[in-house]
């Protein structure tokens, strides 16, 4: 499917509402370290009624490192266009750049000039602890991300498999479960970094609010 290419954060007076006009419609940028992720919230932005107006998966031309991530997001959001929020969705899971992905997201949300409402969105130890979750409340550690996907296949989804669209659908499903037990280990962890952890939740939470807008 093609994706659509975007842009730097819009400025201000591009969202003053001049007489007879409607309100624009904010614009989201995903950027995914891999197709697992992609799928997912291509997935999502379908489940709650987005338009591709609204929500863009970005398709990642940088690589699948957390730094390229980011990196991919900055550059999109420099194109012409526009993006009001952008999230940048990575693993823990052994990776070398991972915080200096974190440290490069925190530089670009709060310099001074062409600042970017740029948000990080990691799991750990993988994005497969986000999966999990839409099946069972866990805070147990896991040493890789094979040890997720092994429990996900024994307990719950014994036919799971990563970039899978259908899957992804079948998640979906279930995604208020995984909401709530992601507000559950936040509050038993209390820290992002800590094994396990994840904030996919806030990106999920964020194109749900989209969707339960009204229409202008």
């Amino acid at each position: 499917m093609p994706r659509r290419h975007i842009s730097k954060i819009r400025s201000k007076s591009a969202f003053q509402r001049r007489p007879g006009q409607r309100e624009p419609r904010s614009i989201t940028l995903i950027v995914c370290e891999g197709e697992t992720e992609q799928e997912y919230f291509e997935a999502a932005r379908i489940h709650y009624h987005l338009t591709t107006a609204q929500v863009v998966i970005a398709d990642n031309s940088k690589g699948s490192a957390p730094i390229s991530v980011v990196e991919c997001a900055e550059e999109r959001a420099a194109e012409q266009g526009g993006y009001d929020t952008i999230f940048c969705v990575f693993d823990r899971d052994g990776h070398e750049s991972f915080d200096r992905a974190r440290a490069k997201i925190r530089g670009l949300a709060s310099r001074s000039r062409n600042r970017l409402n740029v948000h990080e969105a990691i799991s750990v130890p993988c994005f497969e602890l986000w999966v999990l979750l839409h099946f069972e409340r866990s805070d147990r550690p896991f040493q890789k991300c094979a040890d997720v996907v092994a429990r996900i296949r024994k307990e719950h989804l014994d036919g799971y498999a990563k970039a899978n669209e259908e899957i992804a659908k079948q998640l979906l499903s279930r995604v208020e479960t995984a909401l709530a037990n992601a507000h559950w280990l936040e509050g038993r962890t209390g820290i992002e970094e800590e094994n396990p952890s994840t904030s996919v939740n806030v990106v999920v939470q964020h194109l749900k609010d989209i969707g339960s807008r009204p229409s202008v």
